[in-house]
């Protein structure tokens, strides 16, 4: 049974926590709406409450159509829903950015920022088996490695998607035996996508050599995921032998150590040294790995390599790995003390309200916006204050059970450094509540149990 299968995959990979609160991307398709129905039966056992969010891309005449069906069906199921219309075709052009790129982006930022008004813990997807499948097929197209050969992760931080091993076939009858109503996308069909291609063209034909290709290449994406986290052990045993050196964003090896390696473990050392050196590997490809590998094993007693934001050094017995080799503006740190109520902080060009207030009740959606921020009130140290960054600083990210480097973090939210050192942030007596504009701490977050909340707004002034 469907039901059942999903609620196995929620247990195995912890996608909704006790009492938590799950936002519910639903466009009014088939497998959004089954995401949704499937969700809201078993919403009782797992003691979770569900959010709907819905965007309207306004890319097809019957998209405000698409948008009232949502609604209705949330009226029916007693859920409550967030909508919004974004112009995606206009965003792709003041962006310079496919569609595809664009509506992505645009859905990211709307499901996030729902998430952060709601309290959500959990945002969920509605991909499939096939979904899987496509992105597989389509990153292998475009020339990936194992780490895309992995495809989707069923649960990564906020991101849910409990369809992920359910089948389209086993999904629509599903559907059909619920007696189901859905919304067909007439884009779904649109061969101007890569992946309405890979559909409805490369997948049929795949099934004429297996009829079960999809499941095949599903299956291939598990075991380069347990591939890859055998590749991690691997690297993580053999990285003491290296004589590491490591500060930030600055990582040292043995090269005589690093020679003694086989190839093919050299390979993915590097990629670890570039990723703690960068913070992350976007942008690296394999020819950079592999023509650092050549200058490192070189007999040359000395060399150099420039990689996308990074350089790598080789002198004598040591090899050196630099991060953002731009050097970063000077910090300007500051501190202000923030008493509830409206305040204007002219040096730092922002306008700053805080207010606690009541809870609405269970189920409404509070009116906020980007920067507007909700914690519970009663999880907070008072009194408040507003600064910029600390070496040293550790945030729990709404989502995450545990404390990370507020540096790392900013990093793999790809904020540039230049920004990352004047990015404010809302912080009581003991931790940083709210990185403004990108998320709030989990230790502040609203639960069930809340019953007043502190509301935060924080806006730039136009410099």
């Amino acid at each position: 049974m469907l039901e059942q299968r999903v609620r196995e995959a929620i247990e195995r990979y912890d996608m909704v926590p006790r009492g938590g609160r799950v936002v519910v991307a639903v466009s009014g398709g088939l497998d959004s709406v089954v995401l949704l129905s499937v969700l809201h039966r078993l919403a009782g056992s797992l003691d979770a409450s569900l959010v709907v969010a819905h965007l309207d891309h306004a890319l097809r005449p019957e998209s405000a159509a698409d948008a009232a069906f949502v609604a209705e069906l949330c009226r029916e199921l007693g859920v409550p829903v967030v909508t919004e219309r974004v112009d995606v075709g206009a965003l792709a052009e003041s962006h310079r950015a496919g569609i595809e790129e664009a509506a992505r982006e645009a859905r990211h930022t709307f499901l996030d920022r729902v998430a952060r008004e709601v309290g959500a813990e959990r945002i969920a997807l509605g991909h499939t088996a096939d979904d899987q499948a496509e992105t597989i097929l389509f990153r292998l197209a475009r020339g990936t490695g194992l780490e895309g050969l992995r495809g989707m992760d069923p649960a990564s931080e906020r991101l849910i998607r409990p369809l992920l091993y359910v089948s389209r076939v086993d999904i629509r009858s599903y559907a059909e035996a619920q007696g189901l109503r859905w919304r067909e996308d007439s884009t779904n069909v649109d061969l101007r996508f890569s992946r309405n291609r890979i559909r409805h063209r490369v997948l049929p034909e795949l099934r004429t050599i297996n009829p079960e290709a999809a499941e095949a290449l599903e299956r291939a994406g598990r075991l380069a995921d347990e591939a890859l986290n055998a590749v991690a052990y691997l690297v993580g045993y053999v990285w003491p032998s290296l004589e590491p050196s490591e500060e930030s964003g600055r990582v040292e090896l043995s090269r005589s150590a690093f020679a003694r390696l086989p190839e093919s473990v050299q390979s993915f050392v590097l990629r670890e040294a570039i990723r703690r050196a960068r913070g992350t590997l976007r942008g690296i490809e394999r020819a950079h790995v592999l023509a650092a590998r050549r200058i490192v094993a070189s007999t040359a007693p000395a060399g150099a390599l420039d990689l996308p934001q990074a350089r790598l050094d080789v002198s004598g017995d040591r090899v050196a790995i630099r991060g953002e080799v731009q050097a970063p503006a000077p910090r300007a740190s500051w501190s202000v003390a923030l008493p509830l109520g409206h305040s204007v902080l002219s040096e730092q060009r922002l306008t700053v309200d805080v207010c606690v207030e009541p809870l609405a009740r269970r189920g409404e959606v509070p009116e906020t916006d980007e920067w507007t921020e909700l914690a519970d009130a009663e999880r907070i140290a008072f009194p408040l204050t507003l600064r910029t960054r600390r070496e040293g600083d550790r945030f729990s990210p709404l989502g995450m059970s545990h404390d990370v480097r507020l540096k790392d973090f900013l990093i793999n939210q790809r904020i540039p450094r230049a920004e990352r050192e004047r990015l404010p942030l809302l912080c009581d007596q003991e931790k940083v509540v709210w990185v403004v504009g990108l998320r709030l701490s989990e230790r502040a977050k609203v639960t069930r149990s809340t019953t007043r909340v502190l509301r935060m707004r924080v806006v730039r002034s136009e410099e």
